[in-house]
């Protein structure tokens, strides 16, 4: 088989919008990539929330937009901080065997040079970045003591991850930062500012700032009464399995330390939303985003010692028709069995990690079922459909 150009992108699209439309487009030509591969954020994301649309209509949003294929990053890595995170889709592409090429959005590099002095930045603090321990001990969360001076931009410090868990599995991918383009990680034309407008009904707004076939995709779901999806509409279920779990249930959770447990239960029995536990437990050491993933991690049934584990598959979430040649090349090269149907998986798993496997499955499993109760149609909201829901082809 000749030699393929395949480039990897690690993303959440929590939607899809022209930023990352322009991304892919810029990551193929720089890269002259035959194939774009795109490692994604289930139905669960990195700030500790779910979604606003699930997997399956992101996936389409992606391979509708430029992306050949699209893999799930399960959700112990997704709903984890940057380090995890990170080092979990970078596993994912490295052992696909086929991906030559990583590229990511970066607010500060750029290019060959760009791509150089991260590099460098990254190989300073492999071990992960310099913590100061006097901001600590005077109540700093770890994230703003651990900050670099050089690198202080969310992507730039998500890109340093990145290349600390490409030098740790010694994986050789050619590194390209794409610039972003835009108004920034919270402006008007950003991911963050396009949820806002669809939590507030503001739909023919939020689609203007996203590629049409993207916002078709969009207006598809809400019809359905698929979306869009927030924290607050799992209220009364989270409070349950908080309170179900006591403070013995939630101490071996994610990033749970120095007691935190007792602080998040109390919380959970004095409080009628989640919203109210989120705000009674953050403060300069706890940030919000590590108390939301603690609170769904403990929900979706993550335990402390996932994060250690290694990736034991890699799961295709949807493809291009056209996409034969990588396909064949990936059921070739990769390096753990890659799942193109659950079910069938799982009664025929026997090999590499095969508990570890269902166990990873069994978490998406739950996370399907707990995010398909915030759909407003009642037929919307069956539970065990993980197992059998079909690819997306476009």
């Amino acid at each position: 088989m000749s030699e393929l150009n395949v480039c990897g992108i690690i993303c959440e699209y929590n939607p899809f919008h022209i930023g990352h439309e322009y991304q892919l487009a810029e990551a193929k030509k720089q890269t002259s990539a035959d194939y774009m591969i795109v490692v994604m954020s289930g139905n669960f994301v990195q700030r500790g929330e779910p979604a606003v649309f699930d997997k399956w209509a992101r996936a389409e949003m992606a391979l509708k937009c430029g992306a050949d294929m699209v893999l799930e990053l399960p959700s112990v890595y997704a709903l984890s901080s940057a380090e995890y995170f990170a080092a979990g889709a970078v596993d994912i592409l490295n052992k696909t065997g086929v991906v030559t090429h990583i590229s990511f959005g970066s607010e500060s590099f750029e290019g060959e040079e760009g791509a150089i002095r991260l590099q460098k930045i990254a190989d300073e603090t492999i071990n992960g970045p310099c913590v100061d321990k006097e901001s600590l001990e005077k109540g700093c969360s770890f994230a703003s003591a651990s900050r670099n001076s050089a690198i202080t931009m969310p992507n730039d410090i998500l890109a340093t991850e990145y290349l600390r868990a490409l030098r740790r599995l010694g994986a050789e991918m050619k590194v390209v930062p794409v610039k972003r383009i835009g108004s920034g990680h919270t402006g008007e034309k950003s991911a963050m500012f396009i949820r806002k407008l669809l939590c507030e009904g503001e739909v023919n707004r939020a689609t203007e700032l996203m590629p049409q076939e993207a916002a078709e995709i969009i207006q598809r779901e809400i019809d359905m009464g698929k979306g869009p999806v927030f924290l607050n509409e799992f209220d009364k279920i989270i409070l349950a399995d908080l309170r179900r779990l006591g403070t013995d249930g939630l101490k071996n959770s994610p990033f749970v330390s120095e007691g935190l447990e007792y602080k998040i239960y109390k919380a959970a029995c004095e409080n009628g939303t989640v919203e109210g536990v989120i705000r009674e437990c953050t403060s300069k050491r706890y940030t919000s985003s590590r108390i939301r993933r603690i609170i769904l991690s403990s929900s979706l049934g993550i335990a402390r010692e996932n994060l250690c584990k290694k990736v034991p598959y890699i799961r295709l979430l949807g493809m291009r028709r056209d996409c034969g040649a990588l396909m064949e090349k990936l059921k070739s090269c990769a390096r753990v069995p890659v799942i193109t149907s659950k079910a069938k998986f799982i009664k025929q798993t026997d090999s590499y990690d095969g508990d570890l496997a269902k166990e990873f499955l069994k978490i998406e499993n739950n996370a399907a079922d707990l995010y398909s109760l915030a759909f407003s149609g009642a037929n919307s909201r069956l539970g065990a459909t993980e197992m059998t829901h079909p690819l997306v082809f476009v």
